[in-house]
């Protein structure tokens, strides 16, 4: 790696800073911009990240525990591992590492230590993917002030100014799509999305359900499909060039209460899901306004988790880029009002640039 590089500082305990450094990552490879992907819970002790494993279940099972969990945190020093940190920051030292993107403020401490060994200028952007100071920023706001923060919703801003995806391929008309609702519970499966899944099956409408773990299949009904990660894959493994890779998606379906799994090609093959359905349920969370933008889908969101999501619905639905889903329901799920919805994301769209583009292929620094 070289000075020109990025760093992608990215966590695994949420997929909202994982899936977009992903995304940003596969973008600059294609554009000739050296880039690599760390992942903050390869510096932890193993014992923390088998905790981080049982925390999502708990939080999956039971929305409150999970919201509680929320109130709780905490900065992450004790979960370091000073071996795996100090071998981490010299690394970077010998690469000479200047540039770095951050999609999760717990990397904070370990920057500070950089900057005061580094003794040259660097480059180091705060990636704020929600309307609101996340629990990661929140713990550290003595701390990020000092950096650039480069926000992508300004509430006094109605107007996203970029979006972050793998590629730029525009967004499709919304008559050309076919007509699905992805609903999912964001990377740890939590939230409402459950009962919503069961009113609109009822309904008939046609959806494509991300599930958390197999259990949640239902029989096939010919109409309803399942997808999910494969089981054996978390975010700070990596595959076996030593790169951290996109969840290994699959699509899952239960005949006569056999279950089968079909894995599909690559990660394109769910983005492609995205951009292809009508509208996408679940909590509202950065990484799933970013998925809005990035393919112009309306968004219904459900109960917010935390206040930076609870800005999000705010922000978002001022936009009149989404709605709250009771509201939706109030107005017997209408079509149109999709539609409508999904005139302003293009028009939107089509005025904004990959943040990619705008800031690193641009070779357009600042310094910190």
């Amino acid at each position: 790696m070289n000075s020109s590089s990025v760093t992608l500082l990215a966590s695994g305990n949420s997929l909202g800073a994982y899936i977009p450094a992903m995304h940003l990552h596969t973008y600059l490879q294609g554009r000739g911009v050296g880039s690599d992907v760390h992942v903050l819970e390869n510096v932890y002790h193993e014992e923390v990240r088998d905790k981080i494993r049982a925390t999502k279940k708990a939080f999956h099972a039971d929305f409150s525990v999970a919201r509680m969990g929320h109130k709780l945190a905490r900065p992450v020093d004790t979960s370091l591992n000073e071996e795996a940190v100090l071998r981490l920051l010299e690394d970077w030292m010998r690469a000479g590492v200047t540039r770095f993107a951050v999609f999760t403020g717990f990397w904070l401490p370990i920057l500070e230590r950089y900057k005061a060994a580094a003794g040259k200028p660097l480059d180091i952007r705060l990636i704020r993917l929600d309307a609101w100071d996340t629990p990661s920023f929140k713990v550290h706001k003595q701390l990020y002030p000092g950096y650039d923060n480069v926000w992508f919703y300004v509430p006094s801003e109605l107007s996203p100014g970029a979006y972050i995806a793998s590629d730029e391929a525009e967004p499709l008309p919304y008559g050309q799509r076919a007509g699905r609702i992805l609903i999912h519970g964001g990377g740890w499966g939590i939230g409402t999305y459950a009962e919503t899944i069961r009113e609109l099956r009822g309904l008939g409408r046609r959806l494509d359900v991300i599930v958390y773990d197999p259990s949640e299949v239902e029989e096939d009904d010919g109409v309803t499909r399942y997808f999910g990660t494969d089981a054996s894959w978390d975010p700070w493994s990596r595959d076996a060039q030593g790169r951290h890779t996109f969840p290994p998606m699959v699509r899952y379906v239960r005949e006569q209460g056999v279950l089968r799994e079909y894995p599909l090609r690559d990660y394109s093959a769910y983005t492609d899901l995205m951009r292809d359905c009508s509208a996408i349920i679940s909590k509202p969370g950065g990484a799933t306004l970013n998925d809005s933008l990035s393919f112009g889908i309306p968004f219904v969101m459900l109960e917010p988790f935390g206040d930076h999501e609870l800005h999000n619905s705010a922000y978002w639905e001022s936009c009149g880029f989404g709605i709250r889903f009771a509201e939706w329901q109030a107005r017997n799920f209408s079509e149109h009002l999709l539609e409508g919805i999904c005139t302003r994301l293009l028009e939107q769209r089509s005025k904004i640039k990959h943040f990619g583009r705008i800031t690193y292929a641009a070779e357009n620094s600042s310094y910190v």
